[in-house]
């Protein structure tokens, strides 16, 4: 059976699970393999893919579980409607969950569109959904929080059913105000704007009824409403209200690959990394919604091992975990017209900012001017409302420069000057600098030169060096001047733990350190890189730790890996921040809660220490000394943790022989051992 592990992470008011779009299938023979549809090869696990994601969601132990739509592939009508309809519900039954089921357009017919493929819904079909689950609208209230779910296929209907549940969830919303109240209905509203097209798309609610639903979301402060059919990831905000909408546990579609400008594998039918539905945990911070990622696994084929709940934005709030955005937040394409649309499908990756939160990213760095596009500034606002702070950089070669950043800063919680071709402000930098603190613009300085590094054109260094930062100080002091924060320089000469260890934090004048860690495009390296990082950040006080870049560079000179690759999946450091991130940060702790100690016998082991734990990052290459450094620190105490960052899960050592563990750990992955006082 899988477990969760939920010691890095706050206890939760009450927790409960969001699946979507599990379309257990009866028999993958049944679809063609000529053209473009959907093939047998690669709808053969879907229903196996759905056994493993609720087998998965029961292990979380929720205290409610709800269904957005689409139990079966067989749609109301089809000649294997009925025989699909009950082995999705024996498909549930024998999970053991007890679901809250909404209705999708695969259960009971199509929303009113005469575009639409299939049947609208019909009395009939409504009828047989009563008989089968009871009511399609309905609410619940447990823990202090009130629970809707909404039946979408009505909604602009002339049917008795849905003039019966506007009044009647009008009246709900009334008489529940004071809850927090969440929502669950099949189609989201909408995918990029309010406004958008319904007439003619096959993926959103039509008005009126959209902005009648939304209309109450505002009037009500409804905390989340969760939304699935696209089985792509969508994230938007109607006033306070977050509009969630989920991937699918078994498949996604090709069509919402046009907010990429890279082509998937097999145009998107196997992105299986994609895969997953929400555990939500409701704390007094705000709703905390985790990604349980799936990825396409099964019973014969899932990852082994206790999964750590890692924490999100909400859970965080003392992270030090930063990402340099070398390419924008988000891309959106006006899509094409296709089946089974009749208007352009408009699509937004919205990845990347999910990325952000679900990691625990809580500083973003941009150039300014990307608060100058509509579509950028909008979703780098929406981040900002999440719980990231934005830092623009500036380029200022003149200190008339650094003035005229001020005019540009109200979008932005920072503002990072950076000082081109000299490594330390002069004068009238500096009375530049302090014009802009007074006007009460929080400011990151950085040096942009050029050096030589042998290469044949000079290479730009962003940052300052370890013994230039003592000589910054200096300077501010003279001039009475304090700064927020100055950046600073990882090159990787050595390692990232020794380059961030190198520089002082005990500055007058400086608030705090950002270390720019660069990536590369080994996954392994860069995966250490991120590991050490965050270790060295946890002795550094007020430091926050850039990971460089977020999303994958590929058509450059010298390709890099980022934290996600361009179709926004992850690549290994990205679970190796979110975990360490929780690790080493969460439950209050912050950067500087840790000091650095000597593992002993194996020089190259990263070792920190708080008045908890131990916690020891090893890698591959030096597993074989650490096993003995371990053994002869740990003993047989079997209290120890050990974690792998890159796959996500823990255990705990049960043998007394945790150094022989340690030195039969399978070749590339990092080891957290974590040693209880």
């Amino acid at each position: 059976m899988p477990r969760f592990d939920r010691s890095d992470v706050p206890e939760a008011d009450l927790e409960f699970v969001v699946l979507a779009d599990t379309h257990h299938l009866v028999d993958p023979g049944m679809y063609s393999t000529k053209g473009d549809s959907v093939t047998p090869e690669i709808v053969r696990e879907w229903s196996e893919r759905g056994d493993w994601a609720l087998a998965l969601a029961k292990a979380t132990e929720p205290a409610l579980v709800f269904h957005v739509g689409d139990l079966a592939q067989e749609y109301p009508g089809s000649r294997f409607f009925d025989t699909g309809r009950q082995a999705a519900v024996t498909q549930f039954e024998e999970s053991g969950l007890d679901v809250n089921f909404a209705a999708g357009n695969m259960d009971i017919g199509d929303k009113p569109d005469p575009t639409v493929p299939a049947g609208w819904v019909e009395p009939g079909f409504l009828k047989r959904w009563d008989e089968d689950f009871g009511k399609s609208f309905y609410s619940r209230t447990a823990g202090g929080a009130h629970f809707i779910v909404l039946n979408s296929q009505i909604m602009n209907t002339t049917l008795p059913e849905a003039i019966e549940q506007r009044e009647w969830v009008e009246a709900d919303l009334a008489a529940h105000a004071s809850h927090r109240i969440f929502m669950f209905l099949h189609l989201p509203p909408f995918l990029v704007d309010e406004d958008e097209p319904g007439l003619g798309s096959y993926d959103v609610l039509d008005n009126p009824d959209r902005t009648w639903l939304l209309d109450l979301c505002r009037r009500y402060e409804v905390e989340a409403l969760f939304s699935g059919h696209t089985h792509f990831q969508v994230f938007n905000r109607a006033g306070n209200t977050r509009l969630y909408t989920l991937p699918s546990t078994t498949t996604t579609r090709p069509g919402f690959y046009e907010a990429f400008n890279v082509r998937p594998a097999d145009r998107g039918w196997i992105d299986t990394t994609k895969l997953g539905f929400f555990l939500v945990r409701v704390t007094d911070r705000g709703p905390s919604v985790h990604l349980i990622r799936t990825s396409g696994e099964t019973h014969s084929n899932h990852r082994a091992g206790t999964r750590i709940l890692t924490g999100t934005i909400v859970d965080l709030p003392h992270s030090p975990v930063a990402a340099y955005l070398r390419l924008p937040i988000t891309n959106k394409s006006d899509g094409a017209i296709s089946y089974p649309n009749h208007v352009r499908h408009r699509i937004r990756d919205d990845y990347p900012l999910l990325g952000c939160v679900e990691a625990g990213i809580r500083n973003v760095r941009f150039p300014i001017h990307d608060l100058d596009v509509p579509l950028q500034a909008g979703q780098l606002g929406v981040l900002r409302r999440e719980g990231v702070d934005l830092t623009a950089t500036v380029l200022c070669p003149r200190p008339d420069d650094i003035t005229a950043a001020a005019r540009k800063a109200a979008g932005a919680d920072f503002i990072e000057v950076q000082l081109t071709n000299r490594f330390l402000p002069d004068r009238e930098d500096l009375d530049a600098l302090a014009e802009l603190r007074g006007a009460g613009v929080r400011v990151a300085l950085a040096p942009l030169a050029l050096e030589d590094t042998g290469k044949v054109h000079l290479r730009s260094r962003t940052g300052y060096r370890p013994p230039e930062l003592p000589r910054l100080d200096e300077m501010l002091a003279g001039h009475g001047l304090v700064l927020d924060r100055a950046v600073c320089m990882v090159d990787g000469s050595e390692s990232a733990w020794s380059d961030i260890r190198a520089f002082d934090a005990r500055l007058r004048s400086i608030g705090g350190l950002d270390f720019l860690v660069p990536l590369d495009a080994d996954d392994e390296a860069n995966a250490l890189a991120a590991a050490e990082g965050l270790f060295a950040a946890a002795t550094m006080p007020g430091c926050r730790v850039y990971l460089d870049p977020l999303q994958d560079l590929d058509r450059v000179t010298k390709v890099v890996h980022g934290l996600l690759d361009r179709l926004s999946n992850p690549r290994p450091a990205f679970h190796v921040t979110r975990v360490l991130n929780t690790v080493l940060f969460g439950e209050g702790r912050q950067p500087g809660s840790y000091s650095a100690v000597e593992p002993g016998g194996s020089a190259n082991i990263r070792a920190i220490e708080d008045r908890r734990c131990e916690l020891w990052l090893v890698s591959e290459n030096e597993k074989p000394p650490a096993a003995e450094a371990i053994r002869r620190r740990v003993g047989g105490n079997e209290r120890v943790r050990l974690i792998n960052p890159v796959a996500g899960t823990s255990w705990q050592d049960t043998s007394g022989v945790i150094a022989d563990l340690v030195a039969s750990r399978s070749s590339g992955q990092l080891l957290v051992v974590q040693i209880p006082k």
